[in-house]
């Protein structure tokens, strides 16, 4: 069997709520990774983090070479999976060493109506990673609620970007 990755999402909030409640009931995945190099040796966040999921699925903190190694493993079951980075930065890394995806979701970071332009709520380098994995292929949407429309606008490339 196979892995499916059936959410990527940036958070720096990893695994809150609204993600274990509201996003995995609209998935179904049997697995969380939350890939934050930081904390990967931090067993009481990993209990914390199992406590926010239920019992019967899982949840792992990995570093990027952990991430890329648990999707080349084969399995002899299903894995619907949900991968959480901790940043932009950390998925960069995540797509130089081979992670290939889609689509991934950031988080709103403020009231939709106020959502004008990138730099209003990303730094520079928060940007320029943005570019960057956007680049290699990978498009970038805001969305809060799993049936709210994904929303591309504020990704949008323009001249001033290169």
């Amino acid at each position: 069997m196979s892995v499916k990755i059936k959410l990527v999402r940036v958070d720096n909030r990893l695994l809150h709520a609204t993600v274990a409640l509201n996003w995995n009931s609209f998935i179904n995945a049997n697995f969380i990774v939350v890939v934050d190099p930081t904390h990967i040796n931090d067993p009481f966040l990993a209990k914390v983090l199992q406590l926010s999921f239920p019992k019967k699925k899982g949840v792992g903190i990995f570093s990027v070479d952990q991430l890329i190694e648990f999707l080349q493993k084969d399995r002899e079951e299903k894995c619907n999976l949900m991968i959480i980075f901790k940043d932009l930065e950390v998925l960069k890394e995540a797509i130089d060493k081979g992670f290939e995806t889609a689509e991934v979701q950031l988080p709103y970071p403020a009231s939709r109506v106020m959502i004008k332009q990138l730099d209003a709520y990303y730094s520079a380098e928060e940007i320029k990673a943005i570019r960057y994995v956007q680049n290699k292929g990978t498009k970038f949407f805001l969305q809060t609620a799993p049936y709210d429309s994904k929303d591309y606008s504020i990704f949008k490339q323009t001249k001033k970007d290169g």
